[in-house]
């Protein structure tokens, strides 16, 4: 059990470290300004994908995928690595949320823009929050595994 728990575990980092290459989010349209406020881009061209590494959040879903694999060599803190796939379920699952509704989220406070973006806006969740859902679950099960 301990060898398929560090297997998840490794497996969970790489997709989180993946994550932050693929796309997050596309919005199709005409030359519309919007602001990506949670994630840190900003769609200013009329059809745009938002990938992990041009937004504020990369940073820190690399630096825990290394702390997920040195943890995972060094074989110590298996419900520490459980916490941590837990809470980077989460954040996957909010992100995914976030970027699934986007439009409707970040025109929320202005009828005005609302009713542009229903008119002429479209968009379309990437493979990125999926993967950093998938991966924080993968590192749970493999905490719960390996301690």
């Amino acid at each position: 059990m301990k060898t398929a728990g560090r297997m998840l575990l490794l497996a969970g980092a790489l997709g989180l470290a993946l994550s932050v290459l693929l796309p997050w989010v596309t919005v199709k349209g005409p030359a519309v300004s919007i602001d990506l406020g949670v994630v840190g881009g900003e769609i200013t061209s009329g059809s745009k994908t938002v990938a992990g590494v041009e937004t504020s959040v990369w940073p820190f879903a690399v630096g825990v995928a290394v702390l997920v694999v040195v943890l995972t060599i060094v074989g110590v803190a298996g419900r520490l690595l459980a916490l941590v796939g837990l809470l980077v379920a989460i954040a996957g699952a909010a992100l995914l949320y976030y970027c699934a509704n986007v439009l409707d989220i970040e025109t929320s406070g202005s009828a005005v823009k609302r009713a542009v973006s229903d008119a002429l806006l479209t968009s379309s969740t990437g493979p990125g929050p999926p993967l950093i859902l998938a991966s924080g679950l993968a590192i749970l099960v493999g905490g719960l595994l390996s301690s």
